[in-house]
């Protein structure tokens, strides 16, 4: 009890001397607002309303497959990764430590999957992995939070199904498609015991960029008997 208030009467001083602000405009954020990012600027997030092919990015009315159907997943994308806003909500959540920028992009998504009215009932929600060295080094897996938000918001089985056994290169710092296919070869795997056939999956991370990462995600879980596969993402580039 007396920590509890101990804590509040800090996060009250520190609003006080150091008041949030928002990390896109640099206005004061009030109670009522995003943590993060204020309403004004969240609004202003173009989200797109339909899934892609993840192949030739071609819009799939209804989210059904009408090109490339050898593709092992169809992507669902929040928004853009040149949208300013979404780009620096992304960069600050994952380079700068700011986790409370986690349930922004939560919100965002899932704005984003109720527009496209994609129907998840039975879908395990699996996170892209981090190795756990980087893991580590950030304090926490971007898209572990996302899922864990997503999961919790339409009653998901959350499942850690991947691990990375590769602490390789982050693909971010390769701009080549081949070569970025090449350093995410080989590095995931299923976790082991976990019965993943027959089963659907949300398959979450924060940024599709190449989509050699996603490729080779939904590879390995399609080669252990997973059934259909939607890949979320945040924002595509």
């Amino acid at each position: 009890m007396i920590y509890s208030l101990i804590q509040k009467a800090k996060g009250v001083a520190l609003d006080i001397f150091f008041p949030p602000l928002c990390i896109q405009c640099g206005t004061h954020l009030d109670s009522k607002e995003r943590e993060i990012l204020c309403q004004t600027c969240f609004n202003a997030i173009n989200t797109h309303n339909a899934s892609f092919c993840e192949v030739c990015r071609a819009r799939l009315p209804d989210n059904q497959r009408i090109c490339h159907f050898n593709s092992p997943f169809i992507l669902a994308a929040a928004g853009n990764y040149s949208d300013p806003v979404l780009q620096n909500l992304i960069h600050t959540f994952k380079y700068k430590g700011f986790k409370n920028a986690g349930p922004v992009l939560g919100a965002l998504t899932i704005e984003y999957l109720r527009r496209i009215h994609i129907n998840l009932e039975g879908y395990s929600a699996v996170p892209i992995p981090l190795h756990t060295r980087r893991e580590r080094e950030r304090g926490f897996n971007q898209a572990q939070v996302l899922a864990l938000i997503i999961a919790n918001e339409f009653g998901l089985e959350l499942t850690d199904a991947l691990i990375r056994t590769k602490n390789n290169k982050p693909q971010a710092h390769i701009k080549d498609t081949d070569l970025r296919k090449k350093n995410i070869a080989g590095s995931l795997e299923v976790r082991g015991r976990v019965d993943i056939k027959d089963k659907n999956i949300l398959l979450i991370d924060d940024v599709f960029t190449s989509g050699a990462t996603m490729n080779e995600a939904a590879m390995i879980l399609k080669r252990a008997g997973a059934g259909t596969i939607v890949a979320l993402v945040a924002a595509r580039a």
